[in-house]
């Protein structure tokens, strides 16, 4: 998995650090970016192969740049406390991957993730008829 670039985007700097040191050991190479603005900047200057999301971040929340990364085609997990089945819906139909409630997953769960979601093809566009 080396040479693989996570983005942690995540407003909690206790939590984007841990995620950061976690990745790290697991051989990724990560960034950090603790809210939506700088997050795009960040995007907008270098590659990543997953953005790890929060949805509620100041300046530019996470649904706002859900937006954005479904034009950059980077693959992504939502990290939010936000619960229940609408949230889940909405932004898996904005292009996120997985969906990961962060008071019921440990850091363990969630490069395991990270993992199988980069042994994974991007599935390929529907071909016209």
């Amino acid at each position: 998995m080396s040479n693989k670039k996570v983005l942690i985007i995540e407003d909690e700097k206790g939590l984007s650090e841990a995620l950061a040191t976690r990745l790290s050991t697991a051989g990724f190479t990560t960034s950090v970016a603790y809210d939506g603005k700088q997050a795009l900047e960040t995007l907008g200057n270098e590659h990543f192969d997953v953005v790890l999301l929060d949805l509620i971040m100041p300046v530019l929340d996470g649904w706002q740049v859900l937006m954005q990364l479904g034009a950059l085609n980077i693959r992504t997990i939502v990290i939010s406390n936000l619960s229940g089945a609408d949230n889940i819906r909405r932004a898996k139909e904005m292009g996120a991957e997985e969906y990961i409630e962060k008071a019921s997953t440990t850091l363990e769960d969630l490069i395991t993730k990270v993992v199988k979601l980069l042994e994974l093809k991007f599935p390929e566009p529907p071909k016209a008829a």
